[in-house]
């Protein structure tokens, strides 16, 4: 009887002990896998660009039902998001509104250095839907064409702090001379120019104009055999077989609206091989034509221009 209650002493001692060992293992356990998360979070965290956009609301004269579609493009990956009104409202401070884009640093177009980009803001009217053919004016939009710093996390994007873009699309309209407004289409060529990186495999290419884009990557062999020369021998071919002209064809209704003489376009290249010193090269330009292309040059664009190289 003695010794039962010796053993029955003993177990209630060690006991208690037993438990607090195994609730401090589950403890640890569980600190170190909350830090491995916090870890893998912060990996994640630096392996993305955020791109704050800043909305000035002062300019605008939203309605009920209206909307602001922003497109963002980064290292040949675009984004697009949507605000109406009341989340506008509701959001802003001191009528500013800020709206964030996140984008991979590393992709397997290239990588984010001390590259070009472009954020674009459109008002979507809610009480004007878009019929086809319906021919209406340039609607109310800002773009911002940035660079960003190499190894920051984050950047700033700046819309309608003015509307100088905006009104000199309606000038360009206004003062326009007659064209072929029945076009149902709009022409854009983008013109890469990469005599100086000929060791360029792909190139992936972007056109957006009124909040519409498109996107191509193009072969750069395929595409210096077409201007007829080999890539694989560079010192037989010119500097001209190295220009590299990719077409796209939009839809002149839109979400927007009509696409119209005046409105502003982008074209951007991106290629890992395209630096130093940038992996993304943007330029804007505005539609004057509707019976051809329009075309925008994305570097380089001196030697294309009158009196250049290539002119």
């Amino acid at each position: 009887m003695k010794n039962i209650k010796t053993r029955s002493s003993l177990v209630s001692k060690v006991l208690p002990i037993f438990s607090i060992l195994i609730l401090l293992s589950c403890i640890n356990y569980q600190v170190s896998v909350l830090a491995q998360e916090d870890d893998n979070s912060d990996d994640n965290e630096e392996d993305l660009l955020k791109v704050n956009v800043r909305m000035n609301l002062n300019n605008l004269e939203l309605k009920d039902n209206d909307k602001i579609k922003i497109v963002a493009y980064v290292n040949g990956e675009p984004l697009i998001k949507y605000i109406n009104s009341e989340q506008s409202m509701n959001q802003a401070t001191g009528n500013f509104l800020t709206g964030t884009f996140e984008f991979n640093k590393t992709n397997e177009i290239a990588w984010v250095g001390a590259d070009e980009y472009f954020v674009c803001g459109y008002v979507l009217k809610g009480e004007e839907p878009i019929q086809p053919n319906n021919y209406s004016k340039i609607k109310p939009y800002d773009c911002d064409e940035g660079q960003t710093i190499e190894g920051a996390d984050q950047t700033t994007a700046r819309l309608f702090s003015t509307m100088k873009k905006y009104q000199k699309s309606v000038n360009i309209n206004t003062l326009s001379p007659k064209v072929n407004k029945d076009s149902d289409e709009v022409k854009i060529t983008v013109i890469t120019p990469i005599y100086d990186q000929k060791d360029v495999e792909f190139l992936t290419v972007i056109a957006m104009v009124n909040g519409e884009y498109q996107i191509k990557t193009v072969n750069i062999e395929d595409e210096v055999k077409k201007a007829g020369g080999n890539a694989e021998e560079d010192g037989n071919n010119s500097d001209e077989s190295y220009i590299i002209k990719v077409p796209f064809v939009f839809k002149r209704s839109t979400e927007i609206g009509t696409i119209e003489v005046g409105d502003m376009f982008f074209g951007c290249a991106s290629s890992e091989k395209l630096g130093p010193p940038q992996n993304t090269e943007c330029e804007k330009k505005f539609i004057k034509h509707f019976d051809k292309p329009n075309n925008i040059v994305t570097r380089h664009e001196e030697d294309l221009a009158p009196g250049g190289r290539f002119s």
